[in-house]
Parts: structure tokens; sequence; C-alpha cells
């Protein structure tokens, strides 16, 4: 026969009342932090996945976030070549206009203003800058104009048969010819942006010596519209208009493949940006049914342990009065 004792009978309920309290405390935290996993010990093998998916979650976001930084980089970059594509055309059509030998010196003289307003719209597109820092000169991202000029001379003829040297200023790329890349996945880098000379040209400073002694025919496009409107300053343009239009055309054959090529890379960063926000969405529920409590669920087993908790205090009470005088009855 087992003898109950009174440590025995106030143990059993002390035990009781601490596993019920424990219960309560370990609700109520659950309730404040909303998460039913806030400890390794809660459920071990549960913070084991907590862990790995918030460690993927980490990993995730900061290629979606130079996804999204180098997506906007490939949008301003496509919108510049877009709006200098325009400007281009402009100087195109205007080169094909001033090429008739009909144009008064006056003419000449306002064609030429406007040749010089769409280099400076050129310009100032190759220093374009996304937060601070130019997108079109490669890894050198604090240089504060994509392009120095120095100044080279063309022997152009008159109407006459006469030539003179028309001076004029060459365009020389300042950048370096590392693109900016962007990581958006463990194995893939993007390039969102082109170097300025691969969209405006360049050409080597100086071309003509110094002192300049040897006459120089430019190839990039800023460059030529250089000499074009200096051409049309001296009145000896027609004489060299097709060498003129050949050379915008060139500059808008190259835009046109350039935008090509960060169309290209814009839509692919679309297309992982979308990849992304699916998988952190993903992600997201997994973590949520992993570690975030139901509330509803805790308030209601809360409020059972709690009753339960009450009930084994009464108990207690009623027990602990009538020990002495049952265990003296037994007696």
């Amino acid at each position: 026969m087992i003898q109950i004792t009174n440590n025995m009978i106030y143990n059993n309920i002390n035990n009781e009342l601490l596993n019920e309290s424990t219960q309560v405390y370990n609700l109520q935290g659950e309730i404040s932090s909303g998460l039913q996993i806030n400890y390794p010990q809660d459920n071990p093998a549960g913070m084991v996945n907590v862990l790995s998916y918030k460690n993927s979650t980490a990993l995730v976001t900061q290629y979606n976030s130079n996804v999204s930084i180098a997506n906007s980089v490939g949008s301003l970059t496509s919108s510049t070549i877009s709006n200098t594509m325009t400007v281009v055309n402009q100087a195109r059509t205007l080169a094909i206009e001033m090429a008739n030998g009909t144009n008064s010196p006056a003419n000449n003289q306002a064609a030429a203003k406007q040749v010089g307003q769409i280099i400076n719209e050129l310009t100032q597109s190759a220093d374009t800058s996304y937060n601070g820092q130019n997108i079109f000169t490669g890894n050198n991202l604090n240089t504060a104009s994509a392009y120095t000029t120095t100044t080279a001379y063309y022997t152009a003829a008159n109407s006459s048969g006469t030539t003179t040297n028309v001076n004029y200023s060459v365009y020389t790329y300042a950048g370096t010819d590392t693109n900016q890349n962007y990581q958006i996945t463990q194995n893939e880098t993007v390039t969102p942006s082109l170097t300025a000379d691969a969209i405006f040209g360049n050409d080597p400073a100086n071309p003509s010596g110094s002192p300049m002694t040897k006459s120089y025919t430019p190839s990039g496009l800023i460059s030529v519209l250089s000499l074009f409107q200096q051409e049309l300053t001296s009145g000896v343009y027609q004489q060299n208009s097709s060498a003129i239009i050949s050379g915008i055309q060139n500059g808008l054959n190259t835009m046109t493949a350039a935008q090509a090529t960060i169309g290209t890379v814009v839509q692919r960063l679309n297309e992982q940006q979308t990849s992304y926000q699916t998988v952190l969405s993903n992600i997201s529920q997994l973590l949520g049914q992993t570690q975030d409590v139901n509330v509803a669920q805790a308030m209601t087993s809360l409020t059972q342990v709690q009753n339960s908790y009450q009930a084994t205090l009464e108990a207690a009470s009623n027990i602990t009065s009538l020990t002495p005088m049952l265990l003296q009855y037994l007696k």
C-alpha cells in the first residue's frame, strides 16, 4: 500500500500549477509577439526553418534591390537614348535641308545656332546621372563630364573651289571602358547602361596635332556635329554635306543598336523583378505558416488554461484545507 504524504500532495499541486502558469506565460508571449516560435527551445526544428527562410529572404531581397537599381538605370539609359535620337534626327533633317546651295548666309548662321543647341543637348545627355553618379562613364562614376574637348581642323572647299581650314571641337570620351555591372542572381550580372563612346561616339584628343598640322575627319557623332556647325558658319558646308549627313546617320545607327541592347536588358530585369516578388511572397507565406501565431486560437487556449489554473487553485485550496483532517482520519 502506497503511503500518501503531505509533501506528495503539495508537490503534485505545485507541479500542476507551475505547468499551467507556464502555459499561460507562453500563450501570453505568443499573443504579444504574434509568434509561436520566439526561442529555439520553443520548436527546434521550426526554428531551423525560420532561420533558413529569413536567410533566403535577406539574399533575395539584396538581389531584388540590385535588380531595382539596375532597372532604374536601364530605364533612364533607354529614355536618354530615345530622347537624343529625336534630337539627332532633327540634326539629320537640318543637314539634308542645308545641303542645297541656295541658303543665304543668314540661313547658315541660324542653322549653325540650331546645331549648337543640339550639341549642348547631346553633351548634357552624355552627363546623365543616377543618384549623383554618371551612368555613361563606365565604372568611373564621379567623372564630372563624359567628354573633354580639343580643337582640330578640317580642310574644306567653298563653292569656288578655294580651300579653307575649318576649326571645330573634337569630343574625346573621358570615362573608362568598363561598364557598370549589377549582380542579379548568384551566377548572373547585367549591364544596364553603356559608356558614352558606345552611344555618342569618340574621337582622339588633338587629332590634328599640337600645334595643328593636318586635316582630320571626325567619326564621333558630337564631333561631326561640331564640324557641321562650323562649316555652316564658314559657308563651306555644301561641298562636305554628304560626309556630314553620312556621319550623322552612322551616329543614329549606333544609337539604334545601343537602344536595342538596353531594351533587352530592361526586359530581362523586369522578368527577374517579377520572379523575385513571387519568391519573396512565397517565402513570407512559408515563414508565416511556421512562426506566426493564430491569435484567435491562442486567445481561446489562453482562456482555457487560465480557467484551468483558477480551478486548480480552488481545488488546491480545498485539498490543503482538508488534508490534515483526512490524514488524521486515516490514522
